[in-house]
């Protein structure tokens, strides 16, 4: 059991917490203190004072991928925090837009410079506690989410298609078994849980949390590519292993027979 809070997200049922774009949780294993993106802004700080939560006890701030709503925070974060470490994928520009209706969004990173060289940027696989890893997507053979096609990314004054290099997964191995945490998916979730399993084989993956980036009402007209990414999804999700082999079959009824049998014998 990993005990968590969320801080941050986009809805919430309490009158006394704030809410707002992106997310952010507090994730307490047995070596650290962990928090998982920081929100747009500071509401996240706001929140932790509610709950009791001292954020500067953190002592890995993980960054998802550079999306300002995800990670609009750490600025603040670093005000009351001197001595966290922060781990971020490494990112080939900080200039990252989303295009939508003909209007250009700045959605990219913040970061000061004195706060920019406090961020360990990172192309492999990073070690955070014991038992825990920030890893890159190594698997990218199913679906992604359809509105990824709305961002970009400018590499020496020319703007790009955002490919999400960015964004990592975080996943901590918990008594054999896998605990996920994403944020936005962007590069698709079930290539998120086939990455994680590919690098801890033969673990069971027994919780994945965090965004799918679906961000459609009931009013909205979802596109297919979302339907089936979304179908893709709960289809994974409720896999079962093929069913035994009939030589399987008859050695489970002979064994079957075998105890039915020692029962007969005992009642005698």
């Amino acid at each position: 059991m990993i005990p968590i809070n969320i801080l941050v997200e986009n809805s919430t049922d309490k009158k006394d917490m704030l809410c707002g774009k992106g997310l952010s949780i507090l994730i307490n294993t047995k070596e650290q203190k962990i928090l998982f993106d920081t929100g747009s802004n500071s509401a996240f700080i706001k929140n932790a004072k509610k709950l009791d939560l001292n954020l500067s006890e953190i002592d890995s701030l993980i960054l998802s991928h550079a999306h300002d709503s995800f990670i609009g925070g750490v600025n603040q974060f670093c005000k009351i925090n001197k001595t966290a470490q922060i781990v971020m994928q490494n990112i080939d520009t900080n200039r990252y837009f989303r295009i939508e209706k003909k209007f250009k969004y700045d959605v990219g990173p913040s970061f000061g410079l004195k706060i920019f060289s406090r961020i360990r940027m990172i192309n492999n696989p990073a070690q955070i506690t014991t038992n825990s890893w920030f890893i890159p997507y190594t698997v990218k053979d199913y679906g992604r989410p359809k509105k990824n096609t709305l961002f970009y990314k400018m590499i020496d004054d020319e703007m790009k298609q955002d490919n999400f290099a960015h964004e990592g997964i975080f996943v901590i191995d918990d008594s054999g078994e896998l605990v996920i945490f994403n944020s936005c998916s962007h590069n698709g979730v079930v290539n998120a849980i086939e990455s994680a399993r590919e690098f801890f084989p033969n673990k069971r993956v027994r919780s994945y949390v965090g965004g799918m980036h679906f961000p459609y009402s009931e009013k909205d007209e979802i596109p297919p590519d979302d339907i089936r990414n979304l179908e893709e999804i709960v289809d994974y999700a409720n896999y079962t292993p093929t069913e035994p082999k009939e030589e399987d079959e008859e050695a489970d009824r002979i064994e079957e027979n075998e105890l039915i049998d020692e029962d007969k014998a005992y009642s005698k």
